[in-house]
């Protein structure tokens, strides 16, 4: 399941019941203060409308600085129905230096969009990943991650 990533991201006005939840039962990962800065291809946007007229993004390229800095593409798939994601491609890895790699971006026309300050803690419950994430001026969300694995075998014609 390499480069898949299946999850949900839920925004808390009262976040403390889901944290009570995360101390009573899973296991602390880690904390940490992350800057995250999205950025659009200079050819084609990222950002667009969706079919009820909200603010999407099918694909996004973002730098973050943290306990490491790392580089992230997303790719998300969508139900045809009903435009919903269902599941996304990534793939991120490692970079030395996030202040160089912003400047090769930039230097490329590729235009920052957004910047995303926040405090994060990772919780592990069973297969599954909780980042709570403060966010600067929008608020506290929770984003859940499945970790196990996942058969992405396609079915045999007679299971069909």
């Amino acid at each position: 399941m390499e480069n898949i990533e299946i999850e949900i991201r839920i925004f808390f006005e009262d976040y403390s019941p889901i944290l009570n939840w995360l101390k009573a039962n899973a296991e602390l990962i880690k904390t940490s203060e992350q800057s995250d800065y999205y950025f659009e291809h200079p050819s084609r946007p990222f950002v667009c409308a969706d079919s009820h007229g909200e603010k999407n993004a099918d694909e996004w390229l973002r730098v973050r600085f943290g306990r490491s800095n790392e580089v992230c593409y997303k790719k998300w798939h969508r139900d045809k129905q009903t435009g919903k994601s269902l599941y996304a491609d990534e793939i991120e890895t490692s970079v030395q230096n996030g202040n160089k790699l912003i400047h090769i971006l930039e230097s490329l026309g590729f235009k920052k969009i957004s910047t995303i300050k926040k405090r994060r803690e990772s919780w592990r419950y069973k297969n599954f990943q909780f980042d709570c994430d403060d966010v600067e001026g929008l608020g506290f969300f929770v984003e859940i991650e499945y970790k196990g694995e996942v058969d992405t075998t396609p079915p045999k014609e007679e299971e069909l």
